[in-house]
């Protein structure tokens, strides 16, 4: 099977690394708006650059558009021109496409932005690798060619033909993978970006916040990556009720209250000394103490108690369920952790 790319940046990069190791695939080439980049791909992968897309959906049985979100539309509309060919067995009148898979790579959009597909012949999909790819080409201390891709998880979505046949190219490749319905393709991404993304805010607040201990940024990133993971590996093996420990998890609430008291005497750059002094810093306090610490430890302590309940059936939650939700309260809230009301105290464990 000859893939061809659409987009030479690290995803199209990346992916056509991990793919050519399949006795099945054959690389056909790669077109990018920049010509030299289609030509780093092409020289990196003993294979072609294209210089036009008529060019690579003549040379390849199915296409990859790896190019930024807002662009596979119109990539796609102006395949959708290119006339076939009579002597390619094409129907007059039929586009070029016809007869061929056609994909792309976004976390968030699904096969339905390719319109008109199954109507003119073509086989569309979407194929996400859960990975974070920093690299267009990642190489290893002694200068040899990593796959960034090797062993992440990939959500498929699509004409069912062709994303069973990837399934299976997959998982050969030892690439865990599952077919996810076209309209949940934008709640899995959210949920990638909650797991990617998203920790990354956490632990700058935690940073900044031993900055206010008397720590550089260093060496707070130091201290803390030991338990992030321990942390990490321990929810993926275990789950999240085993994995969880501390205050919370204990009802420990005079713990959590001193730790809210501490956090919002600090929320500002001048009452933790976070005022750019520290010479290895690498992030505004300003921007970084927009959401304030005292407020992330509030709203993910709260987000952790449904998982301390299920851990501890038996523990009595409704004091720190009082403290925690406090700041949010109102006469006509109904608690969402017990079906409460929010101002009262029956507490099922109470």
């Amino acid at each position: 099977m000859r893939i061809g790319f659409i987009g030479a940046g690290r995803v199209g990069c990346a992916l056509g690394t991990h793919l050519r190791r399949s006795a099945l695939v054959e690389i056909s080439g790669y077109l990018s708006r920049s010509s030299a980049s289609a030509r780093s791909a092409a020289d990196a992968l003993g294979t072609k650059s294209f210089h036009t897309l008529d060019e690579a959906v003549r040379s390849s049985d199915m296409l990859l558009i790896t190019t930024p979100d807002d662009m596979i539309a119109s990539v796609w509309h102006e395949l959708k021109e290119i006339p076939g060919l009579p002597e390619e067995g094409h129907v007059a009148g039929s586009p070029a496409v016809s007869g061929m898979s056609i994909g792309h790579c976004s976390g968030c959009l699904s096969s339905a932005v390719f319109d008109d597909a199954e109507r003119i012949g073509v086989s569309a999909f979407s194929m996400h690798p859960m990975q974070a790819v920093s690299q267009r080409f990642a190489a290893d201390d002694a200068g040899q060619s990593v796959d960034q891709l090797s062993g992440a998880f990939f959500a498929l979505e699509g004409d069912r033909r062709v994303t069973e046949m990837m399934t299976q190219l997959l998982a050969r490749l030892g690439n865990p993978n599952r077919i996810i319905r076209p309209e949940d393709k934008t709640r899995y991404h959210a949920a990638a970006v909650m797991a990617s993304n998203l920790p990354i805010a956490l632990w700058q607040q935690a940073v900044e916040t031993l900055r206010g201990c008397g720590f550089t940024e260093s060496q707070a990133r130091e201290a803390l990556s030991g338990m992030i993971e321990h942390n990490a590996r321990s929810f993926c093996e275990r789950g999240a009720k085993a994995a969880l420990t501390g205050p919370v998890e204990r009802a420990d609430v005079g713990t959590v209250r001193a730790h809210l008291e501490a956090l919002g005497a600090g929320d500002t750059a001048s009452d933790t000394g976070l005022n750019g002094s520290d010479p290895d810093g690498d992030v505004d306090v300003g921007i970084a103490g927009a959401v304030t610490a005292a407020t992330v430890y509030r709203t993910l302590s709260e987000a952790l108690l449904p998982v301390a309940e299920a851990k501890n059936p038996n523990r009595d939650y409704g004091e720190l369920i009082d403290l925690l939700t406090a700041a949010d309260r109102s006469p006509q809230r109904t608690d969402h952790h017990s079906g409460r009301s929010a101002g009262g105290s029956d507490h099922p464990n109470g």
